[in-house]
């Protein structure tokens, strides 16, 4: 009998949970539904991971380490990180779910502290507080606002009532929405 693929069965495992918590958040994902969608036991499941929450961590964890990831910061260009981050966050819409569960599982805290342990962090604050010493950007903000501001208009068409999400929508309408974010974070940034 041939050894078993410990990695490639937490990674098959992971990627099941992804998805079932991605679309059914921490309470109403089901573990059955997990291990079979894994191509994996409840059992080996339970083993790799403990239990339900600290699989639900174990994916946003790798999640958040990849939304901090997805863009890399060039300097001091604030609205076109805004734009990549945005196109990113369309390419990869399961990292935004998962970041949105996160918080409303009252997760923000362990969130914010990956952020601030992550090696983007520093060097993102570091960048805003040039360009805000440079003129570039209003010298008001707190590096750190301005972030979640950003946030939130990447986020917009995801968490807004009644809108249809970015993957949902045709090309043009998408480019339009890239836009908005782009204009928004000009004018939030403007000195």
């Amino acid at each position: 009998m041939a050894p078993t693929d410990v990695t490639a069965t937490k990674q098959r495992i992971l990627d099941a949970a992804l998805e079932e918590f991605g679309t059914y958040g921490l309470a109403g994902a089901r573990i059955d539904r997990i291990a079979k969608n894994g191509n994996a036991s409840k059992e080996r499941l339970y083993a790799y991971f403990g239990d339900k929450v600290a699989l639900f961590h174990a994916v946003l964890d790798a999640d958040f380490v990849e939304a901090m990831e997805c863009v890399e910061w060039v300097g001091g260009d604030i609205p076109q990180h805004a734009v990549e981050l945005f196109d990113a966050m369309t390419r990869k819409p399961h990292i935004q779910r998962m970041m949105i569960w996160g918080q409303l599982q009252g997760e923000g805290p362990r969130m914010r502290k990956q952020a601030e342990e992550h090696s983007s962090w520093l060097p993102r604050m570091a960048a805003i507080r040039k360009a805000q010493d440079d003129g570039g950007i209003a010298a008001h903000w707190n590096p750190e606002d301005l972030i979640t501001l950003i946030f939130g208009l990447v986020f917009a068409w995801v968490v807004a009532p009644g809108i249809i999400d970015n993957q949902s929508v045709d090309a043009q309408e998408l480019a339009r929405r890239r836009e908005v974010v782009r204009e928004a974070t000009i004018r939030i940034c403007k000195p």
